[in-house]
């Protein structure tokens, strides 16, 4: 075989199994396969690898996978939760990690998303995520995502952290 080498994978800041221990979310909802960097509180990126056996691309669209728009806005909500339950791990135990995925809020508001171009299986989507200011109980988030190169969507939103559990 010819051409470039193929290039290493991103190095793991945060494994799947640890993200597993800073949100909520299980399978089939349970989206991000590693967080590549990660400065708690304020900004991260992750990997999700998009496979065609995902369950969500049997039906969005039979005859023409497609990875959804709206799965692609909680990825970023569920960075969003690394990034705050990150900090709060570190805050409460010096740990990156701990349980703290009862902290996790919700998903409040979508703003100004767009979706340049589709998904399909064996696309390798990187996410970035920069937390805003808090207003309150909400965070602002700045999110986008991208295959390669290309540019696929970006996001605003705004989600909640539980004070307490």
């Amino acid at each position: 075989m010819t051409g470039q080498p193929l290039s290493a994978p991103a190095r793991a800041v945060l494994t799947a199994d640890e993200i597993a221990r800073l949100l909520p979310h299980r399978h089939p909802f349970f989206l991000l396969d590693r967080i590549t960097a990660l400065e708690p509180g304020a900004s991260a990126e992750a990997l999700k690898n998009v496979t065609a056996s995902d369950g969500v691309l049997a039906g969005h669209f039979p005859g023409r996978m497609l990875y959804p728009g709206v799965l692609l806005v909680e990825c970023v909500a569920q960075l969003a939760a690394v990034i705050y339950g990150s900090a709060a791990a570190q805050s409460s135990t010096g740990d990156l990690v701990a349980d703290v995925a009862d902290r996790v809020g919700y998903l409040a508001e979508i703003r100004q998303a767009k979706f340049m171009k589709p998904v399909f299986p064996g696309d390798q989507v990187v996410f970035r995520a920069q937390s805003g200011p808090r207003l309150g109980g909400l965070i602002s988030v700045n999110g986008q995502a991208s295959v390669g190169r290309e540019l696929v969507m970006t996001a605003r939103l705004a989600v909640t952290e539980l004070d307490q559990p």
